[in-house]
């Protein structure tokens, strides 16, 4: 087991492009002390600067004191859990990437995951593609870190880190499908978005394109009408304005 847990070590240090994680800094929080000793010694070779600790409480600290870039954290911790210590960090900071690691799949876990902003919610044990795509979204924050707003209206954008759609000075309220769907479009542009992609990843189950349209129509009506366009044959495509702030 050991073995597997190093060869899997190994060859996901050549499967992701760790440019911007190299000059990065990680927290990387674990009771379990030899599950912790095999992932900081693969992670110390990724990043500029590395801190480990063995509970919520030491990282909360090692937080403060080093204000860390990415922190991948178990939930199930003593004095401190994973998701208590995510929210007092959340207080002080909306930027730093968060990963959550967990033998649990509780919908209450699943949805505070949500609420926090985290970067993934990664069930154990960890496979390689879970840890590798968590890692590349955080690389890819990274590069998009100096600007993370969507504008499509002088008064409206669309913060892709804290996920909120703000109309001048006040938050617009957005669906779960509604901002599933927004952040589709985001990811995908200046691509148009299909009609299959958007069943695919913003429903839990089939739906008919007439529910689709319907979407589309009142996701039109929060970010302006003429954000989202129609590509004949192809799907929908987004305008994003420049920002110039």
């Amino acid at each position: 087991m050991k073995g597997f847990l190093w060869m899997t070590l190994y060859i996901l240090s050549y499967t992701i492009s760790m440019e911007k994680l190299k000059n990065s800094s990680i927290l990387y929080i674990e009771d379990d002390q030899i599950t912790r000793e095999n992932i900081a010694t693969y992670l110390k070779r990724q990043c500029k600067n590395f801190y480990e600790a063995k509970d919520g409480k030491e990282g909360l600290e090692l937080f403060i004191q080093h204000e860390p870039d990415i922190i991948i954290t178990d939930i199930e911790m003593p004095h401190l859990n994973g998701l208590e210590m995510a929210k007092k960090i959340r207080k002080l900071s909306q930027n730093t990437q968060i990963i959550i690691t967990t033998a649990y799949t509780s919908q209450d876990y699943l949805m505070e995951a949500v609420n926090l902003h985290l970067i993934k919610y990664i069930t154990k044990p960890i496979s390689l593609p879970k840890l590798s795509n968590a890692l590349n979204e955080c690389e890819n924050f990274l590069e998009e870190k100096v600007n993370t707003k969507k504008v499509f209206s002088q008064t409206i954008f669309y913060d892709i880190y804290t996920k909120e759609l703000i109309n001048g000075n006040s938050v617009t309220p957005l669906s779960k499908n509604e901002r599933a769907l927004l952040d589709l479009l985001i990811k995908n542009h200046p691509a148009p978005t299909s009609y299959e992609a958007i069943e695919a990843e913003v429903y839990e189950f089939a739906t008919s394109k007439n529910a689709i349209k319907l979407l589309i129509k009142a996701l039109r009506n929060k970010i302006t009408k003429e954000a989202i366009c129609n590509v004949s044959g192809l799907g929908y495509n987004i305008t994003i304005l420049k920002n110039h702030e």
